[in-house]
């Protein structure tokens, strides 16, 4: 016997007690169809479960070695590069050319996120961050095989500026597409994007302990031996990451949201432009948002060190071990904002980060000037847990959720990479020529302050995305 059969309707009904009946089997089996279809979505939930962590593990590994190369390419610039690539000019000036290559891959970098960003709403996400993956990798092996300016000449410096260009540009595509990834990793709706979207940034801060501890390593080995070809094996690695990231990345399928767009309603034919014309107000909001937060990482990267044992004297190492405790704080710090973001909103998060470092800059270096190490170590662990931290861990889900997903990618690159030139590639340099001029820190805690004020500014001025939980289609 059927417990729910076909029911006719209730006007053929033979009495009121048969209409009772029948009622309490439509009720009952209502119930069950609602409790199948429960079923069959925490089903669907489940089935989707592992492509969304590969999703998630292939945007984080591809900003870690965005960050394991751009560390690399730093402590060569300062150590080998001027010696090596540059040796007829004088040492300063050496350093200076050295740091010029270095400073190239920030100027290429947008042109990257506009190429990228275009191609990677036509074609697909997936396939774009194969490409910038395979191009960082393979530019980056061969910065490790270069002959020498001694072996080949003119030839050395032109070809390392040549892989750094080539560097670039794939960067250029692969921290706005890695955002992207990640952002559309759980589907158009989604309750935990913040917390999904953060994990890029924990990518970038374990590419940066990854990079120290290596490097840092083979640095130990004698001068000579060092300069010979200890500094190259850190380059070669960096195929090992490409092959596990690639492994990863050509498994996961393309987000279902650029899919049904696509098929739907078609791509843009230019949507670089169409971000551009329609979305800049947009893109003025990514670039203030992020001005604050690429200044402060750069800052405690590179010149925190710098400034630590030249101008304060203490050991490289000290400082270099402060930077890698506060970076594993931070890997841990980035994705519990990131969900918090999912609760109270993207905004009050990256509010308080951006206040944070506007407040802290001045004591930060307060504390390192005290020359105490269990002050640096609290100064670098407050700046990247709690300001850089809370500032960054929101923007991959907020920055995809300002822009249609005919234009998100391209919105998003154009974004993030001309912040990245402006505010990050050159952030140590200008922080070196102010320490230079003025002979005192608070230029340089001025400048960073100013640059979280806007971030701060932008924030506030950005309308709050996650109380939907939907990314704009168009």
């Amino acid at each position: 016997m059927r417990l729910c059969p076909h029911v006719a309707k209730p006007g053929a009904s033979v009495n009121r007690r048969r209409d009772k009946v029948v009622t309490r089997r439509e009720e009952f089996c209502m119930s069950v169809r609602e409790s199948a279809a429960a079923s069959g979505e925490q089903g669907a939930a489940t089935t989707n479960t592992a492509p969304t962590r590969r999703t998630i593990a292939a945007a984080t590994v591809g900003t870690a070695l965005e960050m394991y190369d751009f560390v690399l390419y730093g402590s060569a610039a300062a150590l080998v590069f001027a010696p090596l690539f540059f040796p007829k000019i004088d040492a300063t000036a050496g350093t200076l050319a050295a740091f010029a290559t270095f400073g190239v891959g920030f100027v290429a970098r947008p042109i990257g996120g506009m190429i990228f960003g275009h191609f990677g709403d036509i074609i697909g996400r997936k396939r774009v961050l194969v490409i910038t993956m395979i191009a960082m990798g393979v530019s980056s092996t061969l910065i490790g095989m270069l002959p020498t300016y001694e072996t080949i000449g003119v030839w050395a410096p032109i070809l390392l500026v040549t892989l750094r260009l080539i560097q670039g540009v794939a960067m250029g595509g692969e921290q706005g597409g890695a955002f992207v990834l990640a952002a559309e990793a759980d589907g158009p709706h989604s309750r935990r994007r913040g917390f999904l979207g953060s994990w890029p940034a924990v990518g970038m801060a374990g590419g940066l302990v990854l990079a120290t501890l290596i490097f840092g390593a083979f640095a130990r080995l004698e001068p000579d031996v060092f300069l010979a070809w200890g500094w190259r094996v850190p380059f070669w690695l960096s195929a090992l990451i490409v092959g596990a990231g690639l492994a990863v990345r050509l498994s996961v399928p393309e987000p279902s949201v650029f899919q049904t767009v696509k098929s739907e309603n078609g791509t843009v034919k230019a949507p670089l432009i169409e971000a551009i014309r329609r979305y800049w107000k947009q893109i003025l909001l990514v670039i203030g948002m992020k001005s604050g937060e690429t200044a402060a990482f750069f800052l405690i990267a590179t010149f925190s060190v710098a400034y630590g044992s030249q101008t304060l004297g203490l050991p490289a190492a000290n400082i270099l071990n402060a930077v890698l405790i506060a970076a594993v704080f931070q890997m841990i710090a980035i994705p519990l904002w990131g969900a918090l973001s999912d609760k109270i909103g993207r905004r009050p998060v990256m509010i308080f980060g951006a206040s944070f470092l506007t407040l802290f800059a001045a004591p930060f270096f307060m504390l390192l000037n005290t020359k105490s190490l269990p002050l640096i170590y609290v100064a670098l662990i407050l700046a990247m847990s709690l300001g850089h931290a809370a500032l960054s861990a929101p923007v991959g889900a907020f920055f995809a959720e300002l822009f249609p997903t005919r234009v998100r990618l391209s919105g998003v690159n154009l974004g993030v990479q001309l912040t990245a030139m402006l505010a990050g590639g050159f952030t140590p340099l200008i922080a070196t020529a102010l320490l230079a001029a003025v002979g005192h820190f608070w230029p340089v805690a001025v400048y960073i302050a100013a640059l979280a004020l806007v971030s701060l500014i932008a924030t506030i001025l950005t309308r709050e995305t996650f109380k939907s939980g939907t990314l704009p289609v168009d």
